[in-house]
């Protein structure tokens, strides 16, 4: 057998064993996914089930208010109101509408997610809003703020539509000593925004399906190498 031939299945055969580590680091990673997207699910799903605990400005430790169910009482920052682009519900286009909720003991405020409502036709407008004056008990379950992905810019939002509210950004534009958790209403005040958070479904039955499929990959480019490495070179 030539020096080339030699050659050309030797490049060959590691192309497809790096193929098949690939595949099955692809699989890893989605097992690693459902693992902990599984977890988080079952912690969210026992908040909402759990004694409410009651958000207060005392207790700031994030790990202690992370994913449970909660209530809250104060009033309204409704010149706070920020709109959170992007946000599609059933097929319309719209906003989640987020409202700074000013505890009773103290200056110290928790962020709340109302809920969704339709953006106008005009895209230069903004949606019109009931929001409730004087004292309000709200109920909900804590949530994260979203974290940092990768952009070009760094930039502090400015105006009321936002495209991501994180926590340290929203501390600096709005200037405001908020909650380390966003509260995701679930309770009812007659403000007619939509609260359906959507379906119970484990995220994590997903991804052990994606992890099933690159181990497929795997296991067709490990047969095709042992194809390979049996069929004689022309």
């Amino acid at each position: 057998m030539s020096s080339s031939i030699l050659k050309r299945r030797f490049l060959r055969l590691s192309l497809i064993a790096l193929l098949i580590l690939t595949c099955l680091g692809m699989a890893r990673l989605q097992l690693w996914r459902a693992e902990t997207r599984g977890e988080r699910f079952e912690r969210e799903q026992a908040a909402l089930v759990s004694i409410p605990i009651k958000l207060s400005a005392h207790e700031r430790d994030r790990e202690k208010l992370l994913d449970r169910a909660a209530t809250v009482r104060g009033s309204w920052l409704p010149k706070e109101t920020l709109f959170l682009d992007n946000k599609i519900y059933r097929s319309r286009a719209g906003y989640h509408v987020l409202t700074p909720l000013q505890l009773l003991d103290g200056k110290v405020v928790v962020l709340v997610n109302r809920g969704w409502t339709a953006a106008p036709r005009l895209r230069s407008d903004m949606p019109s809003v009931f929001t409730p004056i004087g004292e309000i008990d709200i109920g909900g379950v804590t949530r994260s703020f979203e974290t940092r992905t990768f952009e070009l810019q760094k930039t502090l939002p400015q105006g009321a539509v936002w495209q991501h509210v994180r926590e340290l950004e929203y501390r600096k534009s709005s200037g405001l000593d908020v909650l380390p958790v966003i509260l995701l209403q679930t309770s009812d005040n007659g403000d007619g925004l939509i609260r359906d958070w959507g379906s119970p479904e484990n995220p994590a039955t997903r991804h052990y399906g994606y992890a099933a499929m690159w181990t497929v990959f795997a296991l067709m480019a490990a047969a095709y190498g042992l194809f390979a490495w049996r069929k004689r070179d022309d």
